[in-house]
């Protein structure tokens, strides 16, 4: 039996949660993650590479070498088994379809073929990495803006999410004073199509995240976090280190994560002066110390 002082404590609860800014009931996920690309270099060994990534903390890949439906000589059902083996897993993998991107007469085949292979992976996100630069112009942006939408569609429909990775030169201007990258943010449905926000390419391109996510909030469902050494003579922008071992503010960043919609972050450095494994390890041992709390 339901009591007056029962349902108005009932009533109270179900008020205040729909009151509740819904930004409140958010979480990222803590999982560490680290984008494969990190140790390009360390590949031809695979399973090692595997091992070193998980001994070192690691859980969570974000994939990269997509091609002819295979990673790295192995095809998907091998490369899934290799990262079970090692007990990580991945939502998130790059691919860089240059037909979806710039075929004008593009058939789909590529991206559904896609998107067979990444629920085979057991990807939650679908992520276009790079844009060549003969194709750097406001045209071309609108038209990956339309991909990007369609293939929104078709992944939703599979389970998955279309996403979106950037680096410094979605922040050039068109005539008008519009970047690039607001081109895609502003012709893209946000229930279809998510960003990767790289941070260190954010703030190479002078740019400060949280202007982004506060225009945009709710849209960037992964961060790279990939730290900038301070800048020396002769080059004004320092190149990547480890993730604590930079000047990017880190923390302050990360008080934003729900107001940016974070769902999965991943470790990646570019250039190293020690030993990668030594590298990733540092990162790690930050990001858990830090920021995964």
């Amino acid at each position: 039996m339901v009591t007056r002082r029962t349902f108005l404590q009932q009533s109270s609860i179900l008020a205040g949660a729909l009151m509740m800014d819904k930004s409140e009931l958010f979480k990222a996920h803590k999982d560490l993650g680290l984008q494969l690309y990190t140790v390009r270099n360390e590949i031809k060994d695979l399973k090692n590479t595997l091992q070193q990534i998980s001994a070192a903390g690691y859980t969570n890949i974000e994939m990269y070498g997509y091609s002819k439906r295979e990673f790295f000589g192995n095809t998907v059902k091998q490369m899934a088994g290799l990262l079970k083996e090692n007990n990580l897993k991945t939502v998130s993998g790059h691919y860089g379809l240059t037909d979806f991107l710039y075929d004008k007469d593009y058939n789909w085949d590529s991206w559904k073929y896609l998107l067979e292979d990444a629920a085979i992976m057991q990807h939650k996100y679908v992520t276009i990495p790079w844009v060549e630069e003969t194709h750097r112009t406001e045209d071309s942006f609108k038209l990956i803006a339309e991909r990007l939408n369609k293939g929104g569609e078709l992944s939703k429909a599979a389970g998955l999410t279309t996403a979106y990775h950037n680096h410094n030169f979605e922040f050039n201007k068109t005539a008008d004073g519009k970047t690039f990258y607001e081109i895609l943010l502003d012709n893209t449905d946000p229930k279809l199509v998510k960003f990767e926000m790289d941070l260190y390419w954010v703030e190479n391109a002078g740019q400060t995240p949280k202007d982004w996510f506060t225009k945009y909030p709710g849209r960037f469902a992964m961060w790279h976090i990939k730290d900038m050494e301070a800048s020396a003579a002769g080059a004004p922008k320092g190149q990547t280190c480890e993730v604590g071992k930079g000047v990017i503010d880190w923390k302050s960043i990360y008080k934003d994560q729900k107001l940016a919609g974070l769902d999965y972050s991943f470790v990646e450095q570019e250039q190293y002066r020690r030993p990668v494994f030594d590298c990733i390890k540092t990162s790690a041992d930050y990001m858990k110390k830090n920021l995964l709390k």
